[in-house]
Protein backbone atom coordinates (compact mmCIF):
# COMPACT_ATOMS: atom_id res chain seq x y z
CA UNK A 1 0.00 0.00 0.00
CA UNK A 2 1.31 3.44 -0.93
CA UNK A 3 2.51 5.57 2.00
CA UNK A 4 2.74 9.37 1.92
CA UNK A 5 5.02 10.92 4.54
CA UNK A 6 3.65 14.39 5.25
CA UNK A 7 5.15 14.74 8.73
CA UNK A 8 7.67 17.38 7.68
CA UNK A 9 5.29 19.66 5.77
CA UNK A 10 2.83 22.29 6.90
CA UNK A 11 -0.79 22.92 6.04
CA UNK A 12 -2.15 22.65 3.34
CA UNK A 13 0.49 20.29 1.94
CA UNK A 14 -0.73 17.03 3.61
CA UNK A 15 -4.13 17.48 1.94
CA UNK A 16 -2.54 18.42 -1.38
CA UNK A 17 -0.24 15.40 -1.25
CA UNK A 18 -3.17 13.06 -0.49
CA UNK A 19 -5.28 14.58 -3.27
CA UNK A 20 -2.45 14.02 -5.74
CA UNK A 21 -2.35 10.32 -4.77
CA UNK A 22 -6.12 10.09 -5.34
CA UNK A 23 -5.73 11.73 -8.76
CA UNK A 24 -3.10 9.09 -9.60
CA UNK A 25 -5.86 6.51 -9.16
CA UNK A 26 -4.94 4.98 -5.80
CA UNK A 27 -7.93 3.49 -3.97
CA UNK A 28 -6.05 2.67 -0.75
CA UNK A 29 -3.11 4.51 0.79
CA UNK A 30 -1.75 5.89 4.07
CA UNK A 31 -0.75 9.45 5.00
CA UNK A 32 1.57 10.11 7.94
CA UNK A 33 1.16 13.45 9.78
CA UNK A 34 2.21 15.02 13.07
CA UNK A 35 -0.75 17.26 13.94
CA UNK A 36 -4.41 16.70 14.77
CA UNK A 37 -5.44 19.60 12.51
CA UNK A 38 -3.84 17.75 9.57
CA UNK A 39 -5.87 14.65 10.49
CA UNK A 40 -9.06 16.74 10.61
CA UNK A 41 -8.31 18.33 7.23
CA UNK A 42 -7.50 14.95 5.66
CA UNK A 43 -10.74 13.44 7.00
CA UNK A 44 -12.75 16.34 5.56
CA UNK A 45 -11.09 16.05 2.16
CA UNK A 46 -11.50 12.26 2.15
CA UNK A 47 -15.25 12.57 2.69
CA UNK A 48 -15.51 15.07 -0.17
CA UNK A 49 -13.59 12.68 -2.44
CA UNK A 50 -15.67 9.61 -1.46
CA UNK A 51 -13.01 7.95 0.70
CA UNK A 52 -13.32 6.42 4.15
CA UNK A 53 -10.55 7.00 6.68
CA UNK A 54 -9.29 5.36 9.82
CA UNK A 55 -6.75 6.97 12.11
CA UNK A 56 -4.19 5.50 14.46
CA UNK A 57 -1.96 7.53 16.76
CA UNK A 58 1.40 6.51 18.11
CA UNK A 59 3.87 8.71 19.99
CA UNK A 60 2.17 11.92 18.88
CA UNK A 61 2.16 10.98 15.19
CA UNK A 62 -0.85 9.94 13.16
CA UNK A 63 -1.42 7.41 10.41
CA UNK A 64 -4.47 8.20 8.30
CA UNK A 65 -5.54 5.26 6.15
CA UNK A 66 -7.61 6.06 3.09
CA UNK A 67 -9.90 3.57 1.39
CA UNK A 68 -12.23 4.30 -1.52
CA UNK A 69 -15.81 4.12 -0.29
CA UNK A 70 -18.13 1.62 -1.94
CA UNK A 71 -21.09 3.88 -1.27
CA UNK A 72 -22.13 6.25 -3.98
CA UNK A 73 -22.32 9.79 -2.70
CA UNK A 74 -23.56 12.80 -4.56
CA UNK A 75 -20.48 14.34 -6.06
CA UNK A 76 -22.29 16.96 -8.06
CA UNK A 77 -20.11 19.99 -7.79
CA UNK A 78 -21.32 23.24 -9.11
CA UNK A 79 -18.53 24.47 -11.31
CA UNK A 80 -18.77 28.21 -10.97
CA UNK A 81 -16.81 30.91 -12.70
CA UNK A 82 -14.86 33.00 -10.25
CA UNK A 83 -11.89 35.31 -9.93
CA UNK A 84 -9.31 35.64 -7.17
CA UNK A 85 -8.27 39.14 -6.14
CA UNK A 86 -5.05 39.99 -4.32
CA UNK A 87 -4.70 43.53 -2.97
CA UNK A 88 -1.69 42.71 -0.78
CA UNK A 89 1.33 40.43 -0.81
CA UNK A 90 0.34 38.91 2.53
CA UNK A 91 -2.76 37.73 4.36
CA UNK A 92 -3.95 39.63 7.39
CA UNK A 93 -2.31 42.04 9.77
CA UNK A 94 -0.29 39.67 11.97
CA UNK A 95 3.41 38.88 11.83
CA UNK A 96 4.61 40.03 8.39
CA UNK A 97 6.77 36.99 7.58
CA UNK A 98 4.02 34.60 8.67
CA UNK A 99 1.40 36.59 6.74
CA UNK A 100 3.54 36.36 3.59
CA UNK A 101 3.93 32.61 4.13
CA UNK A 102 0.13 32.31 4.43
CA UNK A 103 -0.47 33.95 1.07
CA UNK A 104 2.07 31.61 -0.54
CA UNK A 105 0.16 28.69 1.00
CA UNK A 106 -3.11 30.08 -0.35
CA UNK A 107 -1.68 30.33 -3.87
CA UNK A 108 -0.23 26.80 -3.74
CA UNK A 109 -3.66 25.53 -2.66
CA UNK A 110 -5.21 27.48 -5.54
CA UNK A 111 -2.97 25.64 -8.02
CA UNK A 112 -4.32 22.33 -6.67
CA UNK A 113 -8.01 23.12 -7.18
CA UNK A 114 -10.01 21.17 -9.74
CA UNK A 115 -11.84 24.32 -10.80
CA UNK A 116 -9.38 27.12 -11.55
CA UNK A 117 -10.50 30.74 -11.44
CA UNK A 118 -11.05 32.56 -14.72
CA UNK A 119 -8.79 35.40 -13.60
CA UNK A 120 -6.29 36.28 -10.90
CA UNK A 121 -6.21 40.03 -10.37
CA UNK A 122 -3.44 41.80 -8.46
CA UNK A 123 -3.59 45.44 -7.43
CA UNK A 124 -2.04 47.67 -4.79
CA UNK A 125 0.69 45.63 -3.03
CA UNK A 126 -0.70 42.49 -4.65
CA UNK A 127 1.44 43.35 -7.68
CA UNK A 128 4.51 42.21 -5.71
CA UNK A 129 3.13 38.67 -6.19
CA UNK A 130 3.53 38.89 -10.00
CA UNK A 131 6.88 40.65 -9.95
CA UNK A 132 9.28 40.11 -7.05
CA UNK A 133 8.02 37.03 -5.19
CA UNK A 134 9.59 34.07 -7.05
CA UNK A 135 7.44 31.43 -5.30
CA UNK A 136 4.20 33.12 -6.21
CA UNK A 137 5.38 33.95 -9.74
CA UNK A 138 6.04 30.24 -10.39
CA UNK A 139 2.63 29.23 -8.99
CA UNK A 140 0.91 31.91 -11.08
CA UNK A 141 2.72 30.55 -14.15
CA UNK A 142 1.18 27.13 -13.39
CA UNK A 143 -2.25 28.73 -13.21
CA UNK A 144 -1.62 30.65 -16.42
CA UNK A 145 -0.60 27.42 -18.17
CA UNK A 146 -3.96 26.03 -17.00
CA UNK A 147 -5.85 28.83 -18.73
CA UNK A 148 -6.10 31.39 -15.93
CA UNK A 149 -5.63 35.00 -17.01
CA UNK A 150 -3.26 36.79 -14.61
CA UNK A 151 -3.75 40.56 -14.52
CA UNK A 152 -1.79 43.25 -12.65
CA UNK A 153 -2.89 46.86 -12.25
CA UNK A 154 -0.65 49.12 -14.37
CA UNK A 155 -1.08 52.14 -12.12
CA UNK A 156 -0.07 50.01 -9.13
CA UNK A 157 2.97 48.60 -10.95
CA UNK A 158 4.01 52.18 -11.77
CA UNK A 159 3.44 53.35 -8.20
CA UNK A 160 5.80 50.70 -6.81
CA UNK A 161 8.33 50.98 -9.66
CA UNK A 162 7.58 47.42 -10.82
CA UNK A 163 6.21 47.81 -14.36
CA UNK A 164 9.44 46.57 -15.96
CA UNK A 165 9.64 43.67 -13.46
CA UNK A 166 6.34 41.96 -14.34
CA UNK A 167 7.15 38.23 -14.67
CA UNK A 168 3.74 36.67 -15.23
CA UNK A 169 0.48 37.80 -16.78
CA UNK A 170 -0.48 41.09 -18.35
CA UNK A 171 -1.00 44.69 -17.34
CA UNK A 172 -4.57 45.89 -16.91
CA UNK A 173 -6.42 48.92 -15.54
CA UNK A 174 -8.94 49.61 -12.83
CA UNK A 175 -11.79 49.89 -15.36
CA UNK A 176 -11.28 46.27 -16.45
CA UNK A 177 -10.78 45.15 -12.84
CA UNK A 178 -14.10 46.68 -11.77
CA UNK A 179 -15.88 45.08 -14.74
CA UNK A 180 -14.48 41.64 -13.92
CA UNK A 181 -15.30 41.97 -10.23
CA UNK A 182 -18.86 43.00 -11.09
CA UNK A 183 -19.41 40.03 -13.41
CA UNK A 184 -17.81 37.19 -11.41
CA UNK A 185 -17.89 35.67 -7.99
CA UNK A 186 -14.91 37.23 -6.19
CA UNK A 187 -12.66 35.25 -3.86
CA UNK A 188 -10.23 37.10 -1.61
CA UNK A 189 -7.66 35.48 0.67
Amino acid sequence: MKQVDARAVECPMPVIMAKRVIKEGESEFVVLVKEQIAVDNLNKMAKQMNFETSVTEKDGEFEVQFKKSSEKISTEEKSENYIVVFDADKIGEGDVDFSKKLIESFIVALTEQDNYPDYVICYNQGVFLTTERENTVEDFKKLEAGGVKILSCGLCLDNYGLKEKLKVGKVTNMYEIVGLMASHKVVRP
